[in-house]
């Protein structure tokens, strides 16, 4: 556990323009982190109608310990015109001696492609850039496609000149490249949270699963990329009277072709779907209902919270053969790959993960708590405040 030190400079600006997916929990727990650590946090933030009354709803416990502003100008546009421009102005305002952007991909394309021009962010965020990086795609390959050759370049200029404070990236693999200062970049764990030890008995019937079914989680937005539809067609080739049940937990609304699919299966009693935002209860009975959870995404990069979450129930999982994902899985034995696309290999790992013997069974979910331990909120609140907590920032 890092040692707590106070802030010489208290005043911390963190930048979320986005409220969807992913973005509205990482804003709770490193406002959470830094608010222990000592800070006093501004969020700079969407605070149109709508948008305002999500996060007033699901971030209620943390509004009077924040100031909240608005990334907009009163027309609606960024202010300043930009993205980069409307974190400069709003750190302007709030007088921040840093900013935290929740998640640089927002505007970091850009910004690198003009750094590498010799154009660069306004000067005040100079030394004051720290943030979270999901998908720095051009330091896992910095030659292909082409356009990571100039996002390479600029990433050498914004780094040599020392605009980056601290930066975290979700891959292990990646923080030893010789790309990467280790002073200002650091490995930050994607991160599991809440109780998740729940019967599998008692989460189906909170759910109203069938409880003698062999369950897969399909858990998230039903996007092509995340690979629903290959599920899908993984068990309409199950024999009708199959013991391997589908639950799908998350929002699937573009795709009434896919929609129509799923409602056979349910009237076959061989899947529900939950087809809307999925609070942080049903979220953990989905997953400890599960058996084996599913992550057949396609051409994915870099980490998932799915990964974590089923560590963290002990389930096993079945997902496709490529990228970050799948050498954890590899490298902890989470649980099996497929091909990616390959729907009749996915099918197949589905019916050798339901006739897996108790002693397997078991192996996995020892795996799978193990590595819970390395992504569990207690491991991402060291890791986020260790590198201002050691400096005193």
């Amino acid at each position: 556990m890092a040692i707590l030190m106070k802030p010489s400079d208290p005043d911390l600006l963190i930048f979320e323009p986005q409220i969807g997916g992913h973005r509205l929990t990482w804003l709770q727990y490193i406002t959470e982190d830094f608010l222990h650590l000592g800070y006093s946090i501004t969020w700079a933030v969407d605070l149109r109608t709508e948008s305002k009354r999500i996060i007033q709803e699901r971030l209620a416990p943390l509004l009077t310990r924040v100031s909240m502003m608005s990334v907009f100008n009163e027309d609606g546009g960024w202010r300043g015109g930009s993205k980069i421009k409307s974190l400069a102005e709003c750190q302007k305002i709030s007088r921040s001696k840093q900013v935290f952007v929740n998640e640089l991909d927002e505007f970091i394309s850009n910004v690198l492609r003009r750094a590498a021009l010799g154009i660069y962010p306004p000067t005040s965020l100079k030394g004051r850039l720290n943030g979270v990086y999901f998908r720095p795609r051009f330091l896992t390959d910095p030659v292909w496609p082409p356009g990571n050759i100039i996002k390479a370049s600029g990433f050498r200029h914004l780094c040599k000149q020392q605009w980056f404070q601290h930066i975290y990236v979700l891959d292990e693999y990646l923080i030893s490249s010789p790309e990467i200062n280790s002073n200002h970049f650091h490995f930050l764990p994607d991160l599991w949270s809440g109780d998740y030890s729940c019967s599998s008995e008692d989460a189906r019937r909170a759910l109203d699963i069938p409880l003698d079914k062999f369950v897969f989680l399909h858990y998230g937005i039903g996007d092509r990329r995340k690979g629903l539809h290959l599920v899908v067609a993984a068990m309409e080739k199950m024999a009708t009277d199959s013991n391997i049940f589908l639950l799908c937990a998350g929002q699937v609304d573009h795709d009434r072709a896919l929609l129509k699919r799923i409602e056979t299966l349910e009237k076959r009693r061989s899947a529900k779907l939950i087809n809307r935002y999925v609070s942080d209860e049903e979220e953990r009975f989905a997953f400890s209902s599960a058996d084996v959870v599913l992550l057949p995404y396609i051409h994915h990069y870099g980490s998932s919270g799915v990964l974590s979450r089923a560590a963290a129930a002990g389930k096993m999982v079945i997902a496709s053969d490529e990228g970050l994902l799948a050498k954890r899985i590899r490298e902890h034995d989470l649980g099996f790959l497929f091909p990616t696309n390959n729907i009749n290999e996915l099918q197949q790992r589905m019916v050798d993960a339901a006739l897996l013997n108790n002693e397997r069974r078991a192996h996995f979910r020892t795996k799978s708590l193990n590595y819970a331990k390395t992504c569990s909120r207690e491991t991402f609140r060291n890791a986020l405040i260790s590198p201002w907590s050691s400096a005193g920032k």
